[in-house]
């Protein structure tokens, strides 16, 4: 999608145009045509014929020339006609500053149905309503309304800001404005009736001059298109910042009351950002963070970090963040020690951190060769460098530059002092786009926030997981539960093993008159309306012999009959039981965000610890056998205090697996459920299985 139009106008029609700059009508008309736009600007409005020596025309119909965008700010009962006007006109967009939509209730939400077959049948894409607008300083488009758009000198950079918050919008541009962060867009969504957030982080994904998108996110509709807009970030290498607010049940009402998003389940958006190219932020900080971080197209080559610093507290303290950031510290190579030891002191420290002493501090050549020796070292990826020389600071700065632009690896710049101390050298270094930080924890988020975006990128580039591994088998298609047996026909027609096992019908159990399953075994009452069947008294473990299990056959019957006595039963599962470790995978279609997988540790540890990860899907066994790794419990698979290792390979297979048969049947299938998996040394199996249909109301 491109939006070159909308961002770029040849000519602008402002309706509701006043000569009031106070009002919404008034100030875009000042902006446009006081603050740098080229283009043609149409003032409309049947209370005027002249407007500041401009000609005010009665109406959209009346415009005496075509047209590229309309900002509308007029009653919100006339914003329809107007749409419809514009239509007429060939006017392709709008920026509809009008308020008094779904976000007041059930009055306004009739109205934006209006305000959505107007913009249906007339072809007029808008911004808003219920937005301060948007602005392009590129082109000196200022159509919109506030402070933002009162401000002639913002600093302008590749960052483009995209906020379902207009108000919020202005205060994040002024706070990374003040850290010499800028910005050449703002888009305010509003409610989004036509243009939604996603169209604009589509747009500024392929406008090659930006290189952050950052979002400000209530909530979104379509969350698989997020999660694809997530992947083509990361086949561009273009990070998006993203600020989801609205979380919890307070931020989840404060949503609805201010743009009408509804939001999901936050842990639905957490798991595509996860999965995509976005760095999720928290504080305007970390915006202007990673904004500095990623103005550079440097990327490093792995988590190794070196820190070079004159002092050893600053040192621990770096230390300390880059390992909890999971950012590794080598030891320097032979090579690099070699090269230290002539410019250092004999008391400095060349672990890593290296401490060069204050005794170099104000050695311009010494200082230089040591940070050189080590940005030089292929054990290190990023440099994070803490101090630098008083005196020569400026002709340090020089040389710095130099050696920084000569080599491919990041160079982040932890200040001994404030940015004012350092205001002799700091616009050489930023000129040069070496990132700077006041406070040392920040530098290490935006060191990690490199590292993962990168390594995201790389994974991306290196696994497509379209390319089908495992071929798509026919399931049954009608409403309601499968029972165990149909359940695990499934499971194994997409290759997950179950224990070996035998069915008796109901009716049938006199049959039972022997078993050559390997004892201990399993009993399971097998029916569509006992989906838990331990409550029921229907299921049995550690059978020892056949006496035993004709004994609790008969018992089990009478336990289902008590229990639910309509219940009906297709009859009984005999099953071997598995040996070795407990999990839960579960698989669920989301409406909106499509497939999920989750894995977690079973048994007690399920309740205990709640160690649940999860994953969209399809993916193969790599990814899955990454996410099996990152559960909390993985050191009980990979054997702990002398017990065996599980066979981790066949637990990532069978998670696969799973997350391709809820793939193929997104349309059949609501949900799968594997409670336990359990996977031994050799082997995994599905023990118990619960597959749920769509229903077809």
């Amino acid at each position: 999608m491109t939006l070159n139009t909308l961002f770029n106008p040849r000519s602008v029609a402002i309706v509701g145009a006043t000569q009031d700059t106070r009002r919404a009508g008034g100030q875009p008309l000042h902006s446009l045509t006081h603050l740098g736009y080229a283009g043609e600007v149409y003032a409309v409005n049947p209370r005027y014929t002249e407007i500041e020596g401009r000609p005010c025309y009665a109406s959209v119909d009346a415009l005496p020339a075509p047209c590229d965008l309309a900002v509308i700010a007029v009653p919100a009962l006339e914003v329809p006609n107007t749409i419809e006007a514009c239509g007429r006109k060939g006017i392709p967009y709008a920026v509809i500053l009008s308020a008094g939509f779904r976000e007041i209730g059930e009055r306004g939400a009739a109205l934006e149905a209006r305000l959505q077959a107007a913009l249906k049948t007339s072809g007029v894409r808008a911004v808003g309503p219920n937005c301060i607008g948007m602005m392009n300083l590129r082109s000196r488009v200022f159509a919109g309304f506030g402070a933002a758009f009162r401000k002639q000198d913002w600093r302008g950079g590749p960052v483009a800001m995209i906020s379902q918050s207009g108000g919020f919008a202005y205060s994040i541009m002024s706070y990374c404005e003040e850290a010499g962060v800028g910005f050449d867009h703002m888009v305010s969504t509003g409610n989004e009736s036509s243009l939604n957030t996603l169209d604009f982080i589509e747009h500024f994904l392929e406008d090659e001059q930006t290189r952050l998108i950052a979002v400000y996110m209530e909530g979104i509709g379509d969350g698989r298109r997020l999660r694809a807009l997530g992947q083509r970030a990361l086949q561009l290498g273009k990070p998006i910042a993203v600020w989801k607010v609205g979380n919890t049940r307070a931020g989840s009402r404060a949503a609805v009351s201010h743009t009408a998003n509804l939001t999901e389940d936050y842990d639905y958006y957490r798991d595509a950002f996860r999965e995509g190219g976005f760095i999720e932020i928290r504080e305007i900080y970390d915006l202007i963070d990673a904004a500095r971080v990623f103005r550079s197209p440097k990327r490093p080559r792995g988590n190794r970090v070196a820190i070079v610093t004159t002092s050893g507290g600053a040192g621990v303290l770096l230390s300390d963040a880059c390992e909890q950031a999971n950012l590794l510290l080598p030891a320097m190579s032979a090579a690099t020690l070699a090269a230290l030891k002539p410019v250092l002191p004999d008391f400095a420290s060349t672990a890593n951190p290296i401490d060069v002493t204050a005794a170099i501090a104000q050695k311009e050549v010494e200082f230089s060769a040591a940070t050189q020796a080590v940005l030089d070292d292929p054990n290190v990826d990023m440099l994070i460098l803490r101090s630098y020389p008083g005196r020569d600071a400026p002709v340090w700065a020089e040389h710095f530059v130099a050696a920084a632009n000569a080599s491919d690896k990041p160079i982040l710049i932890s200040l001994t002092g404030t940015v004012q101390e350092s205001s002799a050298w700091l616009p050489t270094v930023d000129a040069a786009a070496v990132p700077s930080f006041e406070a040392p924890s920040r530098l290490v988020y935006a060191a990690s926030a490199l590292h993962t975006f990168t390594r995201q990128c790389e994974h991306a580039s290196q696994r497509v997981d379209a390319i089908r591994l495992i071929a798509k088998q026919a399931l049954p298609f009608s409403a309601g539960e499968l029972d165990e047996v149909q359940g695990k026909a499934c499971l194994e027609a997409y290759g997950i093993p179950t224990p070996k096992r035998i069915f008796i019908a109901a009716g049938d159990e006199a049959s039972l008159a022997s078993c050559d399953l390997v004892f201990p075994v399993a009993l399971k009452v097998v029916s569509p309306d006992l989906p838990h069947k331990t409550e029921a008294g229907g299921v049995r473990i550690g059978i020892e012999n056949i006496v035993q299990l004709k004994h609790i056959l008969t018992d089990m019957r009478r336990s289902v009959a008590a229990y639910k006595p309509d219940a009906r039963i297709r009859g009984w599962l005999i099953e071997e039981m598995a040996q070795g470790v407990e999990l839960i995978v579960g698989a669920l279609n989301n409406p909106s965000f499509g497939p999920l997988v989750m894995v977690g540790m079973g048994g007690v540890y399920a309740e205990l610890f709640k160690d649940v990860v999860r994953r969209y899907a399809p993916f193969d066994a790599a990814v899955a056998r990454e996410l099996v790794l990152s559960l909390k419990g993985a050191r009980i698979l990979q054997g702990y205090r002398g017990k065996p290792a599980c066979d981790i390979d066949a637990l990532a297979d069978a998670v696969s697996r799973v997350s391709w048969l809820i793939a193929d049947h997104v349309e059949v299938l609501s949900e799968v459920e594997i409670n336990p998996l359990i996977v031994g040394t050799r082997g995994a199996w599905a023990v118990d299985a619960v597959l749920r249909r769509m229903s077809r109301a």
